[in-house]
């Protein structure tokens, strides 16, 4: 669902102007793809773990401490294993990327989305019983990152101070920028929640195609829109926990913790794209967040 009062439509006005309300409208028009996969696409698992052999070695931290990231037990997943994230409000972040909290493993090393392919993202996730939400800020919990080394995520998945979760696209354009809200986390406390991104980056927003899938049912949905900063084969994914404002701002708790299980990576080349629409029906929807910082 969408939170209408944070939420503005330049192009759905138009489209919705005859309806009563403004919230049907919002919630329920669909962009269509801007392409179709042709038959010759070719797949190539990039990257899989399912923690058994410990942490891949290519895989980069970004954390105030080794105990920030461990594996550990993980019931209701095939290995038995996963990897706990923990961030405390009170530890030095100085060492860590921005000197803000978080704790995270990088993918920039080796692992990059280029221009002319396809990515499907999948991933295990499971909040703690006990996790205790925080009703002044939000926290990050995956991330595609630019290459370029400033701006905004190109994709952030975040656990917002609204108590849902919340999908922000974006580009270095603030036109481009586009969130949506969704589901309520609480309800997810001690189970294995399964999502699975499809990405195919385009600034262009031609052939740009987002979408985000919980326990198999679609939850974000844009195609049209412009979804990688400019020139940019270089993005990478992030997964763990952020915390840009904790230092910063209030907030109602003093530890996250956050346990991951599998995570694979599959990239699908495009070698003939068939155009089936160049624009999206009511594309650019843009939030007015609340969050004047929301993470980099």
């Amino acid at each position: 669902m969408f939170h209408l009062d944070r939420i503005v439509s330049r192009v759905a006005r138009a489209t919705c102007a005859g309806l009563v309300s403004m919230a049907y409208c919002a919630a329920s028009f669909s962009v269509m793809p801007a392409y179709a996969l042709s038959d010759s696409s070719t797949e190539k698992l990039l990257f899989f773990s399912d923690w058994t052999h410990g942490i891949d070695a290519r895989l980069q931290y970004q954390r105030a401490s080794a105990d920030a990231i461990q594996i550990v037990a993980l019931r209701d997943v095939p290995s038995g294993k996963g990897l706990r994230f923990s961030i405390q409000r009170s530890a030095d972040y100085t060492g860590v990327a921005n000197g803000t909290p978080r704790a995270e493993i990088s993918f920039g090393g080796f692992l990059h989305f280029a221009r002319g392919h396809e990515y499907i993202v999948e991933w295990q996730m499971r909040i703690p019983e006990d996790y205790q939400f925080d009703s002044q800020q939000e926290e990050v919990i995956g991330q595609i990152h630019q290459g370029p080394a400033a701006g905004y995520p190109a994709f952030a998945l975040f656990i917002s101070g609204d108590g849902q979760y919340e999908v922000h696209s974006r580009t270095e354009f603030k036109r481009d920028y586009v969130s949506q809200l969704f589901g309520t986390p609480l309800l997810d406390r001690g189970r294995l929640v399964k999502w699975k991104l499809v990405y195919v980056p385009d600034p262009s927003g031609r052939l740009a195609r987002t979408e985000l899938f919980k326990d198999g049912e679609m939850v974000f949905s844009l195609a049209g829109v412009p979804n990688a900063y400019a020139a940019d084969d270089s993005a990478y994914f992030k997964l763990g926990i952020y915390k840009a404002q904790w230092k910063r701002k209030p907030s109602d708790v003093a530890v996250r913790t956050m346990e991951y299980g599998s995570i694979s990576i599959l990239e699908r080349t495009i070698p003939n794209v068939s155009i089936t629409s160049t624009a999206a029906t009511a594309s650019h929807l843009v939030q007015i967040n609340k969050y004047q910082e929301v993470t980099k």
